[in-house]
């Protein structure tokens, strides 16, 4: 797709592409191989992955190969991971209660402080490396910007959301300080990563919803300084030129009139089985860029390749034609949805155009 830069860049300025571009994660051994033309078998698969999301999407995100499931490790934090086909988790945490996190999140908040920010020539660095992965790409443009909010790396990254609780209750200002120390090390990974020139795209990642509501009351977002994080975030992406995307999986409609004050661009998965609705979302916010949308817990894994061809046209039709739509799975396109269904939804958006 070798306009595809063009397409989300268009999207991106507020005009409408000729075609609406197709923004996803390939998590999906059959529609990897289809792609790439060979199975996934773990000789070369990061270059299978590569090629098949050079093939397939117009952009895309957190490329990687896929894992054995059941394999086991240590992380850097003495945490033992475990891997299923696409992802990880930790099974059993080095620390195991709130005093041992405490102890080392006071050590933690001093080495972030300590921290420099980053050079020129890191800067630099980064950049060229973004120049050398994208060579890889046939053009799909890939988010290398990915900046967390406070809390989002402080219970994804580290204690999870029990201990967080617990911390938050017992140790609340050294929490407080921990996340302003966090967002400072966020800043940092912005200024390496945010070259427009290679990706016009920048995704905040933050997780704060499950299913029909929010992981915390917006009181409690007011007191983390969770907005003004993410608004730190926004100012600073623009800086560097880039569109803002904000990700979070689960129901965020209680804070989407916020999270556009904070400045953002564009909405991430849209996940329909958590209660969440493409068509009203854009209709509420007709300049918010919808990225995904398609709904994978359901539609793409059962539904059939007319109606997932039908459900495509509608969101080309009433989102698409406005030029604000990145169409895609509602979370990443994983091994339950049959090849039929993806090609089914790739060639009805390549066969019709938003003009």
């Amino acid at each position: 797709m070798r306009n595809s830069r063009r397409l989300i860049d268009q999207v991106c300025a507020g005009e409408k592409p000729e075609r609406t571009p197709i923004f996803d994660l390939l998590c999906n051994d059959a529609v990897v191989a289809h792609y790439a033309g060979e199975p996934l078998n773990g000789d070369n698969d990061m270059t299978k992955m590569l090629a098949a999301a050079g093939r397939a999407l117009d952009g895309t995100r957190s490329i990687f190969p896929p894992m054995v499931p059941g394999t086991t490790w240590t992380d850097g934090m003495g945490n033992i991971r475990e891997a299923a086909r696409w992802t990880s988790w930790i099974r059993h945490h080095a620390l195991a209660d709130a005093d041992a996190w405490a102890a080392w999140i006071a050590g933690h908040i001093e080495r972030l402080e300590a921290t420099p920010t980053p050079s020129e020539a890191e800067r630099e660095k980064t950049g060229e490396e973004q120049q050398a992965y994208n060579a890889n790409l046939n053009g799909t443009v890939n988010i290398f910007c990915t900046p967390s909010t406070g809390i989002n790396t402080a219970l994804f990254g580290y204690c999870g959301l029990e201990i967080f609780s617990y911390l938050w209750e017992d140790e609340r200002e050294m929490v407080l300080r921990w996340m302003r120390a966090l967002e400072r090390e966020r800043r940092h990974e912005v200024i390496r990563t945010a070259h427009a020139i290679h990706s016009p795209l920048a995704m905040i990642y933050s997780d704060v919803a499950y299913k029909q509501h929010l992981m915390f009351s917006k009181e409690t977002f007011n007191e983390f300084g969770f907005f003004d994080d993410v608004a730190d975030i926004c100012a600073q992406c623009h800086e560097y030129g880039m569109t803002v995307i904000f990700h979070s999986d689960g129901y965020i409609m209680d804070i989407v009139d916020d999270l556009v004050a904070c400045g953002i661009d564009g909405l991430n998965p849209i996940e329909k089985a958590a209660g969440m609705d493409v068509y009203e979302l854009h209709r509420k916010y007709p300049d918010l860029i919808i990225v995904g949308g398609l709904d994978v817990t359901h539609l793409l894994p059962f539904g059939t390749p007319d109606e997932v061809r039908a459900e495509t046209r509608r969101m080309i039709d009433e989102i698409g034609v406005d030029g604000k739509l990145l169409i895609g799975s509602s979370t990443e396109m994983e091994d339950n949805v049959p090849l039929e269904n993806y090609l089914a939804f790739h060639d009805e958006v390549m066969t019709r155009s938003t003009k």
